[in-house]
């Protein structure tokens, strides 16, 4: 599954369209996660907004610990990758 860039934000309209293709990338990734040995406190974190961007980290370090042979565990580090890269975009 290929997965588009968040574009930059031209105009204030823009940014519900980039909240929108957030909020689906981190659907895609709680769906991809739901099968993995992810501890079930980090996926409930994931869902809240101002703990994600720790989170995402954790994930990004953690995830091979015991998912690195699962078929979804490339899909998934990319998903956390593209989300820690654009979170901090206004």
């Amino acid at each position: 599954m290929k997965i588009r860039p968040i574009q930059r934000i031209y105009h204030t309209f823009d940014k519900d369209e980039r909240q929108e293709a957030e909020e689906k990338r981190i659907r895609m990734l709680l769906n991809l996660l739901c099968e993995m040995n992810i501890p079930e406190s980090k996926i409930k974190f994931l869902k809240l907004k101002p703990e994600r961007a720790e989170t995402l980290k954790w994930l990004k370090t953690n995830l091979a610990v015991n998912n690195s042979h699962h078929k979804n565990y490339k899909q998934a580090y990319n998903l956390i990758n593209l989300l820690i890269r654009t979170a901090g975009k206004p």
